[in-house]
C-alpha cells in the first residue's frame, strides 16, 4: 500500500464529514430557497419547501394563534371604552365641530347664523357628549362582536403569502436559528464518525462497489439523526444512566415562545394591520355599517325636536343625505387618526406577552408542531437528498481509489 492509498484511506472520515455537512447545508437551503419557483414550471425546477407551502403553513399559523395562543374576544375585551374615548375624541374633535357647523348651515343657513353664541356653545357641548357616547358605543360593540368585524385569518394569510412569502421564511429562520445551525454542524460530526466506520469496513472488506452504498448511508443518516435530535425526545430522557437529553427545540420552549410571539406581534398582528383590516378589510362593510347606524342614531337624538319642522319644510331627504355625509366624515377622520391610536391598541391588547405566556405552557407535542410543520411533510425528501449526494460523493471516492 503506497502513500497515496494511505492518504485516501486517511481522508475517508474527513470526506464523509464534508458529505454530512454539505448535504445538511443543502437540505436547509432547499427548505427555504428560492422564494419563487426556479426552473421550467411546473415540474422541472425547485421552489423552497416553505415558500411553496406558504399558504398551507399560514393556515396552520392561524390555527396555532387562534386555538392555542390567544382568544380574540378575550384579548379585545381588554379595551376600556372610556379610555378609548379619551384617546380618540381629541383626534376627532375639530372634525366633529366642523361637521356640526356644516350640518347646521346646510339645513338652514340663515337660522343657524342667527343663533346666539350661547346656543352654539350649548349645541357644541351636546355634540361632544353625544360623540363621546357614540365612540364608547362603537368600541363596545366592536370588542363584544370582534369576530364579526375582524378577519384574523385574512391578516395572517396576507402577511405570509404571495409577495410577502419572505416573511414566513424569516419567521422560521429566526425561531429555529440554533436548531438549523445544529443541523449544519452535526452533519460534519456524524459524517466523520460514520466515515471512521467506513474506513474500518474498507480495511476488512475492500469491496469497491460498497463505497457508493456507504455514501448513501452516510448522507441519509446525517440528515436523519440531525432532524431527530432536534425534536426527540419530547421530554428529558436519561441515557445509559449517565446523561439526560431532550430535543434541542423542545428544550428552548420559553426562549422560542418569546421570539415567535415578538415576530407575530411586530410583523403580523400589528395594531396597524388589525385596524386596517377592521376599517378596510374583508369585513369592513360590517364596521362601516356600525358607524353609520351609530352616527345616525346620535344625530336623530340631537335633532329630535327639529324633526317636525324638517318634515314640513321638505328637508328630510336633505337631512338624511347629510347624516350619511357626517358618517363618512367620521370614518375618514378615524382613518386619518390610525397612526395616533396604534400605541393605545398595542398596549391594550398586549398580544406579545399574551402569546408568549400561553406558548410557553403548550404541551411538548403542541409546541413541536410550531417549527416542525415547516418541513415535516418533506422530511423524507430532505433525507433522500442527503442520500443522493452521498452516493455521488461515494462514486467520486470510488473513482480515486480504483484509479
Amino acid at each position: 500500500m503506497d502513500f497515496q492509498d494511505i492518504f485516501l484511506l486517511f481522508m475517508m472520515p474527513f470526506t464523509y464529514g464534508f458529505v454530512g455537512w454539505i448535504t445538511n447545508w443543502l437540505a436547509l437551503k432547499m427548505t427555504f430557497y428560492p422564494l419563487q419557483f426556479w426552473g421550467i414550471p411546473p415540474y422541472i425546477g425547485w421552489q423552497g419547501i416553505i415558500p411553496r407551502k406558504a399558504h398551507k403553513m399560514a393556515i396552520k399559523a392561524v390555527d396555532v394563534i387562534t386555538d392555542k395562543l390567544m382568544n380574540v374576544e378575550e384579548v379585545f375585551a381588554r379595551i376600556d371604552p372610556k379610555k378609548f374615548e379619551n384617546e380618540l375624541y381629541p383626534l376627532l374633535a375639530d372634525s366633529i365641530q366642523e361637521s356640526t357647523e356644516v350640518f347646521g348651515r346646510s339645513i338652514n343657513f340663515e337660522m343657524w347664523n342667527s343663533l346666539p353664541k350661547i346656543i352654539h356653545e350649548e349645541i357644541a357641548y351636546k355634540v361632544e357628549r353625544a360623540s363621546r357616547a357614540t365612540i364608547r358605543n362603537v368600541i363596545l360593540k366592536l370588542r363584544n362582536q370582534i369576530e364579526s368585524y375582524l378577519d384574523l385569518k385574512g391578516i395572517v394569510l396576507h402577511c405570509l403569502t404571495g409577495s410577502n412569502v419572505g416573511l414566513i421564511v424569516d419567521v422560521f429562520q429566526k425561531v429555529g436559528k440554533p436548531e438549523f445551525k445544529f443541523i449544519e454542524r452535526s452533519g460534519f460530526y456524524f459524517g466523520f464518525l460514520l466515515g471512521m466506520l467506513q474506513l474500518v469496513f474498507w480495511l476488512i472488506y475492500p469491496v469497491s462497489w460498497s463505497i457508493p452504498i456507504q455514501g448513501i448511508i452516510v448522507g441519509y443518516l446525517t440528515n436523519y439523526l440531525a432532524i431527530n435530535m432536534i425534536f426527540r425526545p419530547l421530554v428529558p430522557k436519561v441515557y445509559f444512566g449517565l446523561f439526560s437529553y431532550q430535543g434541542l427545540f423542545l428544550k428552548r420552549q420559553t426562549e422560542v415562545s418569546q421570539e415567535y410571539s415578538k415576530i407575530v406581534a411586530e410583523k403580523i398582528l400589528t395594531p396597524k394591520n388589525i385596524l386596517q383590516d377592521i376599517l378596510r378589510g374583508a369585513k369592513s362593510e360590517e364596521f362601516i355599517s356600525l358607524i353609520d347606524s351609530s352616527v345616525s342614531a346620535q344625530i336623530d337624538r340631537l335633532t329630535l325636536l327639529a324633526k317636525p319642522i324638517l318634515f314640513t319644510t321638505g328637508k328630510m331627504e336633505k337631512f338624511n343625505l347629510l347624516k350619511k355625509e357626517l358618517s363618512n366624515r367620521m370614518l375618514e377622520s378615524i382613518l386619518n387618526s390610525l397612526e395616533e391610536i396604534e400605541p393605545f391598541f398595542e398596549q391594550a391588547l398586549d398580544l406579545e406577552r399574551t402569546m408568549a405566556d400561553k406558548m410557553s405552557k403548550l404541551s411538548a407535542q403542541e409546541f413541536e408542531s410550531v417549527l416542525r410543520s415547516a418541513f415535516q411533510e418533506d422530511e423524507l425528501l430532505l433525507i433522500l437528498v442527503g442520500a443522493l449526494l452521498g452516493a455521488f460523493v461515494g462514486l467520486g471516492q470510488l473513482f480515486f481509489l480504483v484509479s
